[in-house]
Protein backbone atom coordinates (compact mmCIF):
# COMPACT_ATOMS: atom_id res chain seq x y z
CA UNK A 1 0.00 0.00 0.00
CA UNK A 2 2.87 2.33 0.78
CA UNK A 3 4.46 1.56 -2.61
CA UNK A 4 1.22 2.17 -4.49
CA UNK A 5 0.73 5.50 -2.68
CA UNK A 6 4.27 6.56 -3.53
CA UNK A 7 3.72 5.76 -7.24
CA UNK A 8 0.46 7.75 -7.45
CA UNK A 9 2.03 10.65 -5.54
CA UNK A 10 4.94 10.79 -7.99
CA UNK A 11 2.51 10.74 -10.93
CA UNK A 12 0.48 13.63 -9.40
CA UNK A 13 3.59 15.72 -8.82
CA UNK A 14 4.75 15.15 -12.39
CA UNK A 15 1.30 16.06 -13.83
CA UNK A 16 1.06 19.24 -11.73
CA UNK A 17 4.55 20.32 -12.73
CA UNK A 18 3.74 19.76 -16.41
CA UNK A 19 0.48 21.78 -16.16
CA UNK A 20 2.16 24.72 -14.40
CA UNK A 21 4.96 24.87 -16.98
CA UNK A 22 2.50 24.72 -19.90
CA UNK A 23 0.40 27.59 -18.43
CA UNK A 24 3.51 29.71 -17.87
CA UNK A 25 4.61 29.09 -21.45
CA UNK A 26 1.14 30.08 -22.81
CA UNK A 27 1.14 33.31 -20.77
CA UNK A 28 4.61 34.19 -22.04
CA UNK A 29 3.53 33.63 -25.64
CA UNK A 30 0.48 35.87 -25.11
CA UNK A 31 2.56 38.71 -23.70
CA UNK A 32 5.07 38.40 -26.52
CA UNK A 33 2.27 38.53 -29.11
CA UNK A 34 0.69 41.62 -27.48
CA UNK A 35 4.02 43.43 -27.30
CA UNK A 36 4.93 42.63 -30.86
CA UNK A 37 1.50 43.72 -32.24
CA UNK A 38 1.90 47.05 -34.10
CA UNK A 39 0.13 50.06 -32.51
CA UNK A 40 -2.60 51.65 -34.66
CA UNK A 41 -1.18 54.43 -36.78
CA UNK A 42 -2.68 57.88 -36.21
CA UNK A 43 -2.32 60.42 -38.97
CA UNK A 44 -1.99 64.06 -38.01
CA UNK A 45 -2.69 67.27 -39.88
CA UNK A 46 -2.20 70.87 -38.88
CA UNK A 47 -4.99 73.12 -37.64
CA UNK A 48 -5.11 76.85 -36.89
CA UNK A 49 -5.79 77.80 -33.25
CA UNK A 50 -5.71 81.06 -31.32
CA UNK A 51 -2.69 81.77 -29.13
CA UNK A 52 -4.41 84.81 -27.55
CA UNK A 53 -8.04 85.60 -26.64
CA UNK A 54 -10.02 86.83 -29.66
CA UNK A 55 -13.16 88.90 -29.06
CA UNK A 56 -16.04 90.19 -31.14
CA UNK A 57 -14.98 92.81 -33.68
CA UNK A 58 -11.25 92.05 -33.55
CA UNK A 59 -9.43 91.64 -36.85
CA UNK A 60 -7.43 88.41 -37.19
CA UNK A 61 -3.68 88.90 -36.87
CA UNK A 62 -1.02 86.34 -37.71
CA UNK A 63 0.70 87.05 -34.39
CA UNK A 64 -2.42 85.76 -32.55
CA UNK A 65 -2.68 82.53 -34.56
CA UNK A 66 -0.73 79.26 -34.43
CA UNK A 67 -0.62 75.97 -36.34
CA UNK A 68 -0.61 72.80 -34.24
CA UNK A 69 -0.89 69.06 -35.11
CA UNK A 70 -4.37 67.58 -34.84
CA UNK A 71 -5.63 64.00 -35.43
CA UNK A 72 -7.01 63.79 -38.95
CA UNK A 73 -10.02 61.71 -37.92
CA UNK A 74 -11.22 64.33 -35.39
CA UNK A 75 -10.78 67.54 -37.35
CA UNK A 76 -13.69 69.92 -36.51
CA UNK A 77 -15.87 71.09 -39.36
CA UNK A 78 -14.94 74.52 -40.66
CA UNK A 79 -11.35 74.40 -39.39
CA UNK A 80 -8.40 75.85 -41.32
CA UNK A 81 -5.23 73.84 -41.96
CA UNK A 82 -2.87 76.80 -42.37
CA UNK A 83 -2.76 80.48 -41.51
CA UNK A 84 -2.13 81.28 -45.17
CA UNK A 85 -5.33 79.45 -46.09
CA UNK A 86 -7.23 81.38 -43.45
CA UNK A 87 -6.02 84.84 -44.46
CA UNK A 88 -5.14 84.17 -48.09
CA UNK A 89 -8.37 85.60 -49.55
CA UNK A 90 -8.41 88.66 -47.30
CA UNK A 91 -8.66 89.75 -43.69
CA UNK A 92 -11.38 88.36 -41.46
CA UNK A 93 -13.12 89.70 -38.35
CA UNK A 94 -14.11 87.72 -35.23
CA UNK A 95 -17.89 87.37 -34.77
CA UNK A 96 -17.85 85.03 -31.76
CA UNK A 97 -15.29 84.88 -28.91
CA UNK A 98 -12.38 82.43 -29.26
CA UNK A 99 -10.16 81.38 -26.36
CA UNK A 100 -6.48 80.39 -26.26
CA UNK A 101 -5.75 77.02 -28.01
CA UNK A 102 -9.33 76.93 -29.34
CA UNK A 103 -9.65 76.06 -33.06
CA UNK A 104 -10.48 79.00 -35.30
CA UNK A 105 -13.65 77.92 -37.12
CA UNK A 106 -15.35 79.46 -40.13
CA UNK A 107 -18.64 79.85 -38.24
CA UNK A 108 -16.98 82.28 -35.81
CA UNK A 109 -15.52 84.56 -38.49
CA UNK A 110 -16.73 86.96 -41.12
CA UNK A 111 -16.06 86.43 -44.80
CA UNK A 112 -12.89 87.65 -46.50
CA UNK A 113 -12.53 91.42 -46.10
CA UNK A 114 -15.73 91.35 -44.03
CA UNK A 115 -16.89 93.52 -41.15
CA UNK A 116 -18.27 92.72 -37.70
CA UNK A 117 -21.87 93.55 -38.55
CA UNK A 118 -24.86 92.54 -36.47
CA UNK A 119 -26.56 91.07 -39.55
CA UNK A 120 -23.97 88.27 -39.57
CA UNK A 121 -25.28 87.14 -36.19
CA UNK A 122 -28.99 87.04 -37.13
CA UNK A 123 -30.78 83.78 -37.77
CA UNK A 124 -32.25 83.74 -41.32
CA UNK A 125 -35.77 85.17 -41.30
CA UNK A 126 -35.31 87.03 -38.00
CA UNK A 127 -35.01 90.75 -37.28
CA UNK A 128 -33.03 92.85 -34.79
CA UNK A 129 -34.72 95.51 -32.67
CA UNK A 130 -33.22 97.74 -29.99
CA UNK A 131 -34.93 98.68 -26.72
CA UNK A 132 -33.87 101.59 -24.54
CA UNK A 133 -33.09 100.38 -21.01
CA UNK A 134 -31.69 101.53 -17.68
CA UNK A 135 -30.60 99.71 -14.54
CA UNK A 136 -34.18 98.78 -13.67
CA UNK A 137 -35.59 97.98 -17.11
CA UNK A 138 -32.42 96.05 -17.96
CA UNK A 139 -32.66 93.69 -14.94
CA UNK A 140 -29.85 95.41 -13.08
CA UNK A 141 -27.37 94.81 -15.88
CA UNK A 142 -27.52 91.03 -15.54
CA UNK A 143 -28.85 90.60 -19.09
CA UNK A 144 -25.97 89.42 -21.30
CA UNK A 145 -25.70 88.40 -24.98
CA UNK A 146 -27.18 84.96 -25.51
CA UNK A 147 -29.78 85.26 -22.72
CA UNK A 148 -33.52 84.87 -23.33
CA UNK A 149 -35.90 87.61 -22.21
CA UNK A 150 -39.54 88.69 -22.35
CA UNK A 151 -40.38 92.25 -23.39
CA UNK A 152 -42.99 93.71 -21.02
CA UNK A 153 -45.12 96.76 -21.90
CA UNK A 154 -46.61 98.96 -19.17
CA UNK A 155 -49.21 101.49 -20.33
CA UNK A 156 -52.38 103.32 -19.39
CA UNK A 157 -55.30 101.46 -21.00
CA UNK A 158 -57.95 103.86 -19.70
CA UNK A 159 -59.10 104.65 -23.23
CA UNK A 160 -60.27 101.06 -23.64
CA UNK A 161 -63.93 101.21 -22.64
CA UNK A 162 -64.22 97.86 -20.87
CA UNK A 163 -61.03 98.39 -18.89
CA UNK A 164 -62.25 101.81 -17.73
CA UNK A 165 -65.65 100.37 -16.81
CA UNK A 166 -64.16 97.48 -14.83
CA UNK A 167 -61.73 99.82 -13.10
CA UNK A 168 -64.31 102.28 -11.78
CA UNK A 169 -63.65 103.23 -8.17
CA UNK A 170 -60.05 101.98 -8.16
CA UNK A 171 -57.54 104.81 -8.54
CA UNK A 172 -54.92 104.11 -11.19
CA UNK A 173 -56.34 100.69 -12.02
CA UNK A 174 -56.34 101.41 -15.75
CA UNK A 175 -52.54 100.91 -15.76
CA UNK A 176 -51.88 97.55 -17.44
CA UNK A 177 -48.87 95.34 -18.04
CA UNK A 178 -48.55 92.72 -20.76
CA UNK A 179 -45.88 90.68 -22.55
CA UNK A 180 -45.28 92.03 -26.05
CA UNK A 181 -42.62 89.53 -27.18
CA UNK A 182 -41.72 86.32 -25.35
CA UNK A 183 -38.51 84.28 -25.41
CA UNK A 184 -36.43 86.75 -27.45
CA UNK A 185 -32.68 86.17 -27.77
CA UNK A 186 -30.36 88.98 -26.65
CA UNK A 187 -27.89 89.80 -29.43
CA UNK A 188 -25.97 92.61 -27.78
CA UNK A 189 -25.97 94.80 -24.68
CA UNK A 190 -24.97 98.34 -25.55
CA UNK A 191 -22.28 97.98 -28.22
CA UNK A 192 -20.96 94.64 -26.91
CA UNK A 193 -21.87 91.29 -28.46
CA UNK A 194 -19.60 88.98 -26.44
CA UNK A 195 -21.68 85.94 -25.41
CA UNK A 196 -19.04 85.00 -22.82
CA UNK A 197 -19.47 88.27 -20.94
CA UNK A 198 -20.77 87.28 -17.48
CA UNK A 199 -20.19 90.37 -15.34
CA UNK A 200 -23.19 92.73 -14.84
CA UNK A 201 -23.17 95.57 -17.34
CA UNK A 202 -25.64 98.46 -17.14
CA UNK A 203 -26.24 99.75 -20.68
CA UNK A 204 -28.70 102.21 -22.19
CA UNK A 205 -29.88 99.80 -24.88
CA UNK A 206 -30.38 96.09 -25.55
CA UNK A 207 -30.69 94.58 -29.03
CA UNK A 208 -32.97 91.54 -29.42
CA UNK A 209 -33.58 88.96 -32.14
CA UNK A 210 -37.31 88.72 -32.92
CA UNK A 211 -39.63 87.72 -35.74
CA UNK A 212 -41.00 90.24 -38.23
CA UNK A 213 -44.27 90.40 -36.29
CA UNK A 214 -42.34 90.82 -33.05
CA UNK A 215 -40.43 93.76 -34.54
CA UNK A 216 -43.74 95.44 -35.43
CA UNK A 217 -45.08 94.88 -31.93
CA UNK A 218 -41.99 96.39 -30.30
CA UNK A 219 -42.09 99.40 -32.63
CA UNK A 220 -45.75 100.02 -31.77
CA UNK A 221 -45.24 99.41 -28.05
CA UNK A 222 -42.58 102.15 -27.89
CA UNK A 223 -45.24 104.73 -28.79
CA UNK A 224 -47.91 103.67 -26.26
CA UNK A 225 -46.02 102.91 -23.06
CA UNK A 226 -42.83 101.92 -21.28
CA UNK A 227 -40.84 98.79 -22.16
CA UNK A 228 -38.83 96.68 -19.74
CA UNK A 229 -37.14 93.26 -19.85
CA UNK A 230 -37.88 90.11 -17.87
CA UNK A 231 -34.99 87.61 -17.77
CA UNK A 232 -35.98 83.98 -18.42
CA UNK A 233 -34.45 80.88 -16.88
CA UNK A 234 -31.82 79.19 -19.07
CA UNK A 235 -33.70 75.87 -18.76
CA UNK A 236 -37.11 77.34 -19.60
CA UNK A 237 -38.50 76.96 -23.11
CA UNK A 238 -41.58 78.16 -24.97
CA UNK A 239 -43.55 81.36 -24.73
CA UNK A 240 -45.02 80.64 -21.32
CA UNK A 241 -48.18 82.31 -20.02
CA UNK A 242 -49.25 85.61 -21.49
CA UNK A 243 -51.98 88.08 -20.68
CA UNK A 244 -52.79 91.48 -19.25
CA UNK A 245 -52.35 92.41 -15.60
CA UNK A 246 -53.97 95.45 -13.98
CA UNK A 247 -53.61 97.09 -10.59
CA UNK A 248 -56.99 95.60 -9.74
CA UNK A 249 -55.42 92.15 -9.87
CA UNK A 250 -53.56 92.93 -6.64
CA UNK A 251 -56.93 92.81 -4.92
CA UNK A 252 -58.11 89.81 -6.91
CA UNK A 253 -61.10 91.54 -8.53
CA UNK A 254 -61.31 92.55 -12.18
CA UNK A 255 -58.02 91.40 -13.65
CA UNK A 256 -59.55 88.57 -15.67
CA UNK A 257 -62.15 90.86 -17.24
CA UNK A 258 -59.50 93.45 -18.06
CA UNK A 259 -57.41 90.82 -19.81
CA UNK A 260 -60.11 90.16 -22.38
CA UNK A 261 -60.78 93.86 -22.84
CA UNK A 262 -57.27 95.31 -23.09
CA UNK A 263 -56.06 92.44 -24.97
CA UNK A 264 -54.82 92.44 -28.36
CA UNK A 265 -53.64 95.84 -29.31
CA UNK A 266 -50.71 94.08 -30.95
CA UNK A 267 -52.67 91.21 -32.53
CA UNK A 268 -54.42 93.81 -34.68
CA UNK A 269 -51.16 94.78 -36.38
CA UNK A 270 -51.42 92.05 -38.98
CA UNK A 271 -55.15 92.67 -39.58
CA UNK A 272 -56.36 95.20 -42.07
CA UNK A 273 -59.08 97.59 -40.84
CA UNK A 274 -62.57 96.70 -42.00
CA UNK A 275 -63.60 98.79 -44.98
CA UNK A 276 -66.88 100.70 -44.63
CA UNK A 277 -69.81 99.39 -46.68
CA UNK A 278 -71.72 101.72 -48.97
CA UNK A 279 -74.89 101.57 -51.03
CA UNK A 280 -75.62 103.47 -54.21
CA UNK A 281 -78.60 105.87 -54.11
CA UNK A 282 -79.93 107.50 -57.30
CA UNK A 283 -81.48 110.96 -56.90
CA UNK A 284 -83.46 112.40 -59.83
CA UNK A 285 -83.86 116.15 -60.12
CA UNK A 286 -86.12 116.94 -63.06
CA UNK A 287 -84.67 114.98 -65.94
CA UNK A 288 -81.16 114.68 -64.47
CA UNK A 289 -80.26 111.62 -62.35
CA UNK A 290 -77.27 111.62 -59.98
CA UNK A 291 -75.73 108.74 -58.01
CA UNK A 292 -74.56 109.04 -54.40
CA UNK A 293 -72.66 106.59 -52.14
CA UNK A 294 -74.17 106.40 -48.64
CA UNK A 295 -73.17 104.18 -45.67
CA UNK A 296 -75.11 100.95 -45.42
CA UNK A 297 -77.49 100.58 -42.47
CA UNK A 298 -76.16 97.05 -41.91
CA UNK A 299 -72.72 98.44 -41.09
CA UNK A 300 -71.80 98.27 -37.40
Amino acid sequence: MIGIAAVFGAISIFAADFWVKSQAKADAQEKTASISAPAPKIEFKTIVVANAPLRYGMELDRAKLSEIPWPQESLPQGAFATIDGLLGEGGRVVLSPIEINEPVLLTKLSGPNGRATLSNMLTPGMRAVTIRTDEIAGVGGFVTPGDRVDVVLTRDAGEIQEVAKNAQGAAGSTITSEIVVADAKVLSVGQGADERQTTPQVANSVTLEVTTEGAQKVALARTVGTLSLSLRSASEGGDGKNGVTTISSFGGSVASNAQAAAGSLFDAIAKEPEKPKFKTVIVTRGTQAEEYQVPSRDQK
